[in-house]
């Protein structure tokens, strides 16, 4: 995932990304270490120029800015990251797949063929995440799923499946809160603090990372077909 490319991304200390600093390096480490895709969209600030920039050969799954029209805003995003095609299409707005009748995502699903090889949805609430397995023309669905998290149940994954919906999963780490220290927990994360010192409890009781057991949770769960994953830098995304 290059989120962390904007400034202000996640719950943790601002990174180095952030800043403009490290990007280039980590995208060459990721394709090092066997990272099958970039997750990125055209808010993740420079995030598609730095794609390009760094000729990324590997898949792109990227989304329609929602001030543009799905066709602008592919062609920008091509143009950025000096592509000619992306693997997968986001629409940025869940809600989309909630409308009778959505201008968005039909111009969306028009894109599919040569440019685009498939058109998704990233949704927040098990509504949406129906809504779209229902719709033929979506074959891929991101949705927030972790420990801490579980309002998709397995019933709708096992669907999902039947139906040929590529199902990614992201905010594993709850940006970063399932592994962060808990005394640095602020704002909203301040009433998980107490989860985080019972989860870090168990995992170093067990002998895990909180990292691992976070990723292996989410491994485990039938019907995923990846993991969206943010790094702070090649260390993070070494372990």
């Amino acid at each position: 995932g290059t989120a962390q490319f904007q400034p202000g991304y996640g719950q943790g200390p601002r990174s180095e990304l952030s800043e403009g600093r490290g990007a280039a390096a980590l995208l060459d480490a990721a394709g090092d270490v066997g990272v099958a895709a970039l997750d990125t969209a055209p808010a993740y600030g420079d995030a598609e120029a730095v794609i390009g920039a760094a000729e990324w050969a590997l898949p792109v799954h990227t989304k329609i800015d929602p001030k543009l029209e799905p066709s602008a805003s592919l062609t920008r995003s091509l143009e950025r990251m000096g592509r000619t095609r992306v693997d997968v299409l986001y629409v940025h707005s869940s809600t989309e797949v909630l409308l009778k009748e959505s201008p968005v995502l039909d111009a969306a699903a028009a894109l599919v063929g040569e440019r685009v090889g498939k058109l998704g949805v990233s949704v927040y609430e098990v509504e949406e995440f129906r809504a779209a397995v229902a719709d033929p023309r979506i074959t891929v669905v991101q949705v927030p799923l972790n420990l801490f998290d579980r309002r998709l149940p397995q019933a709708l994954l096992d669907e999902a499946d039947l139906a040929g919906t590529d199902v990614y999963v992201r905010s594993v780490l709850l940006q970063g809160v399932l592994v962060a220290d808990p005394n640095s927990l602020l704002g909203s994360t301040v009433a998980l603090r107490s989860y985080v010192v019972a989860f870090d409890e168990k995992a170093r009781k067990i002998g895990r990372s909180r990292a691992e057991l976070a990723f292996g949770w989410v491994r485990s769960t039938p019907g995923i077909k990846g993991a969206v994953f943010g790094a702070d830098s090649v260390g993070q995304l070494n372990e």
